[in-house]
């Protein structure tokens, strides 16, 4: 069992889990609990578990305390079981891209990733947004992260590609508008949390398009983007 918070090892968990630049350099990042970690050797992604107890169905996974657990982890899963993960680096494209722009809450993304898998979107590009690879993130997205394309591409050369680019916003068209045999390759642009999608994307968009409400004047991005993506779907 390794013990010792100064292990090479632990080191290195340390620095994945809390540094994104370090992941990056590594192409590595770290997932909690088992069935994360099923999703990852389904992927044929993992590179190493690390758990408080010998594991029968993990016979190579290293033993570590659950106090430097609790070092390396914001929360300690009721599994006490971590592994580290190889990013994948994409170049496929899908039909259906799902474009967020400068999002910030990690379980906002999370809940946009599962959405992803379940209505047909299997690109994501993420213009200037929090680290998709961050534990938060990778929790949220409950193994989504491990079914998408996660590639960088700019909306014009998309819309040069013939994809038609949907943009959301408080005040566009309704969304009951939308003839869906247009979208045949489509764009669906998110935007922050407080400002939204910038002006100057909206300003090349083909549609913007808006959920109409009773009483209220906005929905959680999470939520917004799960009903634009089902009605696309």
């Amino acid at each position: 069992m390794i013990t010792s918070k100064d292990n090479n090892k632990i080191k290195e968990l340390v620095k994945l889990y809390k540094n994104k630049k370090y992941r990056d350099e590594k192409s590595l990042f770290i997932v909690e609990g088992y069935n994360l970690i099923d999703e990852a050797i389904k992927a044929s992604r993992l590179v190493s578990i690390y758990s408080i107890k010998e594991e029968e169905k993990y016979k190579d996974a290293i033993i570590i305390s659950e106090e430097l657990l609790s070092k390396i982890t914001n929360t300690i899963t009721p599994e006490g079981i971590i592994a580290v993960v190889k990013k994948e680096n994409s170049s496929k494209i899908g039909n259906k891209i799902l474009y967020l722009d400068r999002l910030q809450d990690p379980g906002n993304i999370g809940t946009l990733l599962r959405s992803s898998i379940a209505f047909n979107f299997d690109t994501v590009i993420l213009d200037e947004c929090a680290d998709i690879y961050n534990p938060k993130v990778v929790r949220s997205s409950e193994g989504a992260i491990f079914h998408l394309n996660f590639i960088k591409e700019s909306l014009p050369n998309l819309k040069n590609k013939g994809y038609y680019l949907i943009g959301t916003t408080l005040n566009g068209d309704s969304v009951n508008t939308l003839n869906y045999n247009l979208c045949k390759k489509l764009v669906l642009i998110l935007g922050n949390e407080g400002n939204g999608i910038r002006k100057e994307y909206q300003d090349i968009t083909d549609i913007n398009l808006t959920i109409p409400m009773n009483k209220i004047e906005s929905l959680n991005v999470g939520v917004a983007g799960s009903i634009f993506m089902y009605l696309l779907k």
